[in-house]
């Protein structure tokens, strides 16, 4: 089952016992839909973004959303990270491969989680 909270957007997938209480939980505090596969139409379709082509052609562009989110510019993150400006280049255009150990640099640095940036 996926859950939709509209404010702030975020969404949860919530399988197994005590999905539902959670739910509610949410439903408490923010406007949730809730999308169940078995509801969708017939030209309806869930897919894993991690699957599409779309996905593994653009998931390093995520650091880069992120970066402009925290209202950073590549020299401020180099600063941060003590990486150089190139490297976040490299790592913004797909040029380099993200690792955990980078993954939890970056985020340390934008103030996130490291699972953002890992596909």
């Amino acid at each position: 089952m996926l859950v939709l909270v509209k404010t702030p957007h975020t969404e949860i997938v919530l399988n197994g016992d005590g999905a539902q209480e959670i739910i509610e939980l949410l439903r408490s505090h923010f406007p949730v839909q809730v999308v169940d596969p078995d509801s969708l139409s017939d030209d309806e379709e869930l897919v894993n973004i991690n699957d599409t082509d779309w996905w593994k052609s653009n998931k390093h562009r995520v650091l880069a959303g992120a970066r402009l989110k925290a209202g950073l510019t590549q020299k401020q993150l180099a600063e941060k990270t003590g990486l150089r400006q190139t490297v976040i280049s490299e790592y913004e255009n797909g040029k380099r491969r993200m690792t955990m150990k980078m993954a939890r640099k970056f985020a340390a640095a934008l103030d996130t989680y490291p699972e953002k940036f890992m596909a």
